[in-house]
């Protein structure tokens, strides 16, 4: 009895703490949707500054790598419609400054919403299309993106046809998000071990070892 009261013990603390964990992501992912309406669309008081997770030292650090990344994959999933309209933008005879905004202003996903305060900025001559560009794709962090953001003030400057390049950088990204997709998805079985072996097997060998157990200690008995 003792094993199974031992067992018993470390299944509860499993379960809290993935219950714990799932609370802190919940509470993390609703913190950060609220800073992104009052960033972009003004929502809810500005002017107090509630103690969140990041402002802890190793936890915020770690969270705002997770954040990141997530940022990164929500954009990286964007990218290739944005190209797409820019590309077919400028095919109709648009400048580069007129498809960006087109796209930034119909659009409110994040990489738009980014992408919206950037070119505002450099539509009001408070910096250049290049520096506008390079801090876009800084605050995204995204390989693929920077490369574009290169390439766009690289051909705008020297008067290099732009259209066909936003082309195949649309291909490119489309190719590199699915074949990222497809190794997530093969990734999935080997996750799927740690909560497979510390939750369903213990419960299937409680269920099997222990009506042998009990029946051991009612003969011992």
């Amino acid at each position: 009895m003792t094993g199974m009261t031992i067992l018993c013990v470390l299944l509860t603390g499993v379960s809290v703490g993935l219950l714990g964990y799932t609370f802190l992501e919940n509470k993390q992912r609703q913190a950060h949707q609220l800073g992104v309406r009052r960033r972009f669309f003004n929502v809810g008081p500005q002017n107090r500054s509630k103690p969140s997770l990041q402002s802890l030292p190793v936890i915020g650090a770690v969270l705002k790598k997770r954040e990141g990344k997530r940022l990164a994959h929500r954009c990286e999933a964007e990218l290739p419609r944005m190209l797409d309209i820019l590309a077919m933008g400028m095919q109709a005879g648009l400048s580069f400054d007129t498809a960006f905004g087109l796209y930034v202003h119909r659009f409110e996903n994040e990489l738009a919403l980014l992408g919206r305060e950037r070119f505002e900025i450099w539509e009001r001559g408070l910096i250049g299309r290049s520096e506008g560009l390079a801090q876009l794709a800084a605050s995204i962090n995204l390989p693929i993106f920077d490369r574009f953001c290169r390439t766009a003030a690289r051909s705008i400057r020297y008067g290099i046809p732009l259209a066909p390049l936003i082309r195949e950088y649309a291909e490119q990204a489309r190719k590199e998000y699915r074949n990222k997709q497809k190794e997530l998805v093969l990734k999935a079985p080997v996750k799927m071990l740690l909560p497979t072996g510390v939750l369903i097997l213990p419960a299937m060998m409680m269920l099997v070892i222990g009506p042998i157990l009990l029946d051991v200690a009612e003969r011992m008995v």
